[in-house]
């Protein structure tokens, strides 16, 4: 996002923005548009919106995270096509989750992710079931699809966050299989993110 930056002036004020790719239904055809993101909330999906009428875009299917087999794409002035074997990766709702985190980040706000972190330092302060609690409610509150971003670690993932937001005895999910917590996973995971932090705040800036 850092690279994909724009602004718009409101009296006078300029208001950091950065953009990304959806696709708008039309009727029957999906149009393939830019969807403007700006810090103060505001969304530019063919006219600018509020989250809140982009929600309600995502809901109702104008802004499409499915595509049917056989409908009708389309690049303005660029080319045309006929969805054949569609995927998607994305749904409305970490569609929407993903959004405001490009909010929260150019508004200078800790997102989703910060936040998760956040609490993991609580918790290695102070290891309770309250604040374990609250490490798993800011793991699921970051969009599903980046959870394996949050630690920068494409070697473990998000493995220690799964495994320290369960807790010893509980079940995690990790790579389609159902898994218990034992007591080195868990240590495990605790040895990582107090490195993690020691490393952090050794570190130049």
């Amino acid at each position: 996002m850092a690279q994909r930056r724009t602004w718009r002036e409101v009296d006078g004020e300029r208001i950091d923005g950065t953009w990304r790719p959806v696709f708008v239904r039309n009727g029957d055809r999906y149009f393939l548009t830019d969807l403007v993101i700006y810090a103060d909330g505001m969304l530019d999906c063919w006219g600018l919106v509020t989250l809140d009428e982009f929600a309600g875009m995502l809901a109702s299917g104008k802004v499409a995270t499915e595509f049917p087999e056989g409908a009708e794409g389309s690049a303005l002035h660029l080319g045309a096509w006929k969805f054949a074997e569609p995927q998607s990766w994305i749904t409305p709702e970490a569609l929407l989750a993903e959004v405001r985190d490009d909010v929260d980040q150019l508004a200078g706000r800790p997102d989703s992710t910060a936040r998760c972190l956040a609490a993991v330092d609580v918790f290695l302060d102070e290891q309770t079931e309250e604040n374990r609690a609250s490490v798993r409610e800011a793991y699921l509150a970051i969009p599903e699809h980046m959870r394996v971003y949050a630690l920068g670690d494409m070697d473990r993932r998000d493995w220690p966050l799964r495994v320290l937001a369960a807790g010893p005895g509980n079940r995690y999910s990790w790579q389609d299989e159902e898994l218990t917590v034992g007591r080195k996973a868990h240590a495990a995971a605790l040895k990582y993110f107090t490195d993690l932090r020691e490393w952090r705040r050794s570190s130049p800036a």
